[in-house]
């Protein structure tokens, strides 16, 4: 719930009180106003904060909604101490409505919605006998009238007539289904109650326990306000007190659950104990609450669950009565707890209690691996008996038993020599002191030594007890419980690391999410926001803050004329399930629009509630440029249109029709060859001048086409020749070395055509041109004296070298300052 509902409702109740004492205090017909005041503020604000306590801890579920509702609409009863007609009439009349609010939400409790039919005419017989039915009593029942024990009340607005028979009736019929109605929600309490587990009870039974009183304590004074209005009020009052017990009820069954938890310490303290099969899920089955509790243990040979007996279990399907929880360990699943689906109100405990489970599991695997590494040490020490000698004071052998083996020198030279000739000296001195003092004090002297016998070192326990005026010692060789120690805390560091390595895992998985340039949201399946990532708060220029979280996802981020269907798209993902994929207008904080293309899937979060991930690509620019080169596209088609139709121009104006000409001067001259042979000859000397201006024409137009010189010689000859046709001085620094054919005609023409646009434009008195390779790049530059002002995008020839060098791969760059001149550079990837 969000602070400023949590404000607004405890604002409108501060509110309403304040209204509500008011009238109670300066009512003219108000016998007790103190009482009347309490039982205001108790009952309302009883009902308004349980009503936020359980809306603050389940915002999707309605029975906060419906609690505090009910705080609120006693507030309508309060109407009554006006002194007013028609606000008085309206709380007489109406005042009952809250009855009905909780009904309906008593009934919607605990998942804070209404389910069978019953429960459905239930509410609606409440609804319409304390709005329509008190409505229509009004209309007859005088409130001055002797028999209604108040004749200072204000007048009824609504009144018709006076007719305490028709009241009589009216009560009657509305007591005749109102009787039934209590009965069935009663009723409906058993029915729910015996389908409930032992969790779920320990909240329903509060509430409906102080509920169903209120609910009986309701039938009984419907009945017995119409024997005797005055034992009516008696049971009146009780029931108020009662009735505002409900909210502290249901606190309270809350206080019950979470106390509940406090189990786990006992818990953990029954799983250390558990070492008889069934003893663990007892154990589970008792803190839990959850009598039908079972526990499948994983059997990875099998993949599959199993009982103690080995018997297969298939875990329950989602949506039924009974949910299964994993127990993992090490990121490994051990076991899964099967539990009723109300224990899904204290998930957190659940989860728990599975941890507690894997851990016991686990401690009694490595309990009993131990078990087995300390059997194979205690057959050891078994099969090579102690050794035990008697010594004197100062640390002289008077006697021994053990194996040869065993002894630091051999057994004859043993007896009658001193533990400081046998032993080093470090390890005889401390002998030598706990002798004496084992002999002195009577205590058990104990201490562990390493010896090395025939090389090999081994490790020992002394234990010396005093014997008369000597001293026993018991030699006791662990060196394979010492190593079976140093590898069980070996173990206990490798886990430990694990460990670490598991968080940093998850520290790099969040690193990844928050540095990966895809757009990373979580939504509830409502899709309200839960978190996104750096990449997303770069975009759109929201922080992952308060502000954002528990906003639904389209009203942050989607543009508003595409919210309706972003919408339809998650709610279709969060109910059918599967994978939807979309491109959509999404608009940062600034407004900009950005074009996403983003898919999402649901998924559960590390807690397990269901989410949906939403994951997008900003295609912006993509787009941008794809729309770029659909332009470019289309003007290369009509360039090469227009060229097309220039060239048939061209031929058909030109050399076309020189031919025609030449065509006509031949047949003319070949019938003057017999008759006038001197006008032939001079018809033949037209024709081969008019032929020539053809050929001429012909090289004219295919050197626009394409230069031969450019092919046969290379793009330097072909610059040259392009330069001396110049009407203005041009400057060329030319690299010697070939390019690609592809890249010298694009060059030339680049170089043509910034020739051209500088005769017609640029005012110029000169210009430059360089060619020169650098870093495996061809780099063309034009650049003039004129004045400047050149637009790229204004006309179709700059256009035109645009799409021809960026269909290379190139960068095409124009730089025209006005008043500075122009400078043309184009570049080339030429390996």
């Amino acid at each position: 719930m969000r602070r400023s509902t949590l404000a607004a409702v405890v604002g409108l109740g501060l509110l309403l009180s304040g209204i509500a004492l008011a009238l109670i205090f300066t009512s003219n017909h108000e016998e007790h106003p103190e009482f009347a005041a309490f039982t205001q503020l108790v009952v309302t604000w009883s009902f308004i904060l349980g009503g936020l306590v359980a809306w603050a801890r389940r915002p999707d579920n309605d029975f906060g909604r419906l609690m505090t509702a009910v705080g609120m609409s006693v507030f309508v009863g309060a109407l009554s101490e006006s002194n007013e007609s028609i606000i008085f009439t309206i709380g007489w009349v109406f005042g009952g409505i809250f009855i009905a609010v909780f009904i309906h939400a008593l009934l919607a409790f605990p998942r804070g919605y209404l389910e069978t039919r019953l429960i459905y005419a239930i509410v609606s017989i409440a609804y319409v006998e304390l709005t329509l039915g008190a409505f229509l009593v009004g209309l007859f029942d005088d409130p001055t009238n002797p028999s209604n024990d108040c004749p200072s009340c204000p007048a009824n607005a609504f009144l018709v007539a006076d007719s305490p028979t028709t009241v009589a009736a009216l009560n009657a019929l509305m007591m005749i289904l109102a009787v039934p109605a209590l009965v069935a929600s009663l009723y409906v309490f058993r029915r729910r109650w015996r389908a409930a587990s032992v969790p779920l009870r320990r909240v329903l039974a509060p509430v409906y326990l102080t509920a169903g009183t209120t609910l009986l304590l309701l039938a009984v004074a419907l009945v017995v306000s119409s024997i005797s209005e005055r034992a009516g009020q008696i049971v009146f009052w009780v029931l108020v007190f009662v009735f505002a017990s409900v909210p502290i009820a249901f606190i309270f069954g809350l206080v019950r659950g979470r106390l509940a938890r406090a189990g786990m310490g006992q818990l953990m303290l029954e799983l250390g104990q558990a070492h008889e099969p069934g003893q663990l899920r007892e154990a589970l089955a008792r803190a839990l609450g959850d009598e039908n509790l079972r526990l499948a243990y994983w059997i990875p040979e099998t993949q599959s669950f199993a009982d103690l007996d080995g018997s297969p279990i298939e875990l329950p399907e989602p949506g039924g009565e009974e949910l299964a929880t994993m127990a993992e360990r090490d990121g490994q699943v051990v076991a899964a707890l099967i539990h009723h689906r109300s224990l899904e109100e204290d998930r957190l405990f659940v989860e728990a209690a599975a941890a507690a489970a894997a851990l016991a599991l686990e401690n009694e695997r490595r309990l009993a691996a131990l078990a087995e590494a300390q059997a194979r040490n205690r057959a050891l020490l078994d099969a090579v008996p102690d050794l035990m000698f008697r010594m004197d004071r100062d640390g002289n052998y008077l006697e021994y038993k053990g194996a040869r083996e065993d002894l630091a020198v051999p057994p004859e030279q043993l007896i009658g020599s001193n533990v400081r000739d046998v032993l080093p000296s470090d390890v005889a001195d401390r002998f030598v002191e706990d002798i004496r003092r084992a002999v002195d004090t009577g205590k058990l002297m104990r201490h562990d030594y390493r010896l090395e016998i025939d090389g090999v070192p081994r490790d020992w326990e002394a234990r010396i007890v005093k014997a008369g005026d000597d001293a026993v010692v018991i030699g006791r060789e662990f060196t394979e419980q010492k190593r079976a120690q140093l590898e069980l805390e070996r173990l206990h560091a490798e886990l430990q690391q694990r460990h670490r390595d598991l968080e940093h895992e998850r520290d790099f998985i969040r690193t990844v999410v928050d540095s990966t340039p895809s757009l990373l949201c979580l939504t509830t399946p409502g899709g309200y926001v839960v978190r996104f990532n750096s990449s997303l708060e770069r975009l759109s220029g929201r922080a992952d803050d308060d502000l954002v979280k528990g906003e639904a996802f389209w009203d942050v981020f989607i543009a508003p004329e595409e919210r309706e269907e972003v919408q339809r798209a998650l709610e279709r993902v969060a109910e059918e399930g599967g994978r939807g994929e979309y491109e959509n207008t999404w608009v940062t904080a600034s407004g900009e629009p950005r074009r996403v293309a983003w898919s999402t899937a649901p998924l559960r979060d590390d807690r397990g509630d269901p989410r949906l991930l939403v994951c997008g690509m900003d295609i912006t620019e993509r787009k941008r440029h794809e729309d770029e080169l659909r332009r470019s596209r289309a003007r290369i088609v009509e360039a090469s249109d227009v060229e097309r139709r220039r060239l048939e121009r061209n031929l058909h104006d030109g050399a076309q029709q020189r031919l025609v000409s030449l065509s006509l001067v031949l047949r003319l001259a070949q019938a003057k060859i017999e008759a006038d042979p001197a006008g032939a000859d001079e018809l033949l000397g037209q024709a081969s001048e008019e032929l020539g201006q053809a050929l001429e024409e012909l090289r004219e137009l295919a050197r626009g086409i394409h230069p031969a010189v450019l092919s046969d010689r290379g793009l330097g000859p072909a610059l040259e020749a392009l330069a001396a046709r110049s009407p203005l001085p041009v400057g060329l620094e030319l690299d010697g070395d070939r390019l690609p054919e592809p890249i010298e005609a694009a060059a030339y023409y680049v170089v043509a055509e910034a020739l051209t646009n500088v005769v017609k434009y640029a005012e110029a008195s000169s210009v430059a041109v360089s060619i020169e390779r650098v870093n495996g790049r061809a780099i063309v530059e034009i650049a003039d004296d004129g004045v400047g002002g050149a637009d790229p995008g204004g006309g179709s020839g700059l256009r035109g070298l645009v799409d021809r060098v960026e269909a290379l791969d190139g960068l095409f760059v124009v730089e025209s300052a006005p008043g500075r001149g122009t400078r043309i550079r184009a570049e080339f990837p030429c390996g």
